[in-house]
């Protein structure tokens, strides 16, 4: 198992490669990594608001009418600002190292990275895709070399 600290590192480093191998802790760390900072994200945006407008931002999620002038964001106090600019900032900078970890994962298992964009696309209509693909980088890949290169756990062991 590659380490936190070494998968994280890994993902920043080969943020642009499309065609090696990644071993599934190269891939989970790394996703750990973001979800927490977009949970402490989320934390700062809400407690920037207050209670009484996180409840009403809640309500407004929750109906389903979905606006700008609904959601209120058009004066946000500088903390909940900050932190919706830094997620949205933060999400553009880690795009691509996700999809390149996710393509990679992929070819650990011996398939085409490109049916990572099928379930990206699907994934955004049925949410049963994101629980397969989720399931299938969760599976090991091929031990030894295949025809996307060595094993990535070979570093390990």
């Amino acid at each position: 198992m590659t380490p936190p600290n070494i998968a994280i590192y890994n993902w920043i480093r080969q943020a642009f490669d499309f065609r090696s191998r990644a071993s599934r802790s190269d891939f989970w760390w790394p996703r750990l990594f973001v979800f927490v900072i977009n949970l402490v994200l989320l934390f700062v945006f809400f407690s920037g608001l207050g209670p009484e407008r996180t409840q009403a931002m809640l309500e407004v999620l929750a109906s389903g009418d979905i606006t700008v002038e609904a959601l209120g964001l058009e004066d946000l106090p500088p903390m909940s600002l900050f932190a919706l600019v830094f997620a949205i900032v933060f999400g553009l900078m880690t795009f691509i190292p996700d999809l390149s970890v996710a393509w990679r994962r992929f070819h650990d298992m011996g398939r085409p990275g490109w049916l990572h964009l099928v379930f990206l696309l699907a994934g955004s209509f049925i949410v049963f895709a994101t629980i397969v693909e989720h399931a299938w980088l969760a599976m090991p890949g091929n031990p030894g070399p295949n025809r996307f290169g060595p094993d990535p756990r070979d570093r390990w062991r």
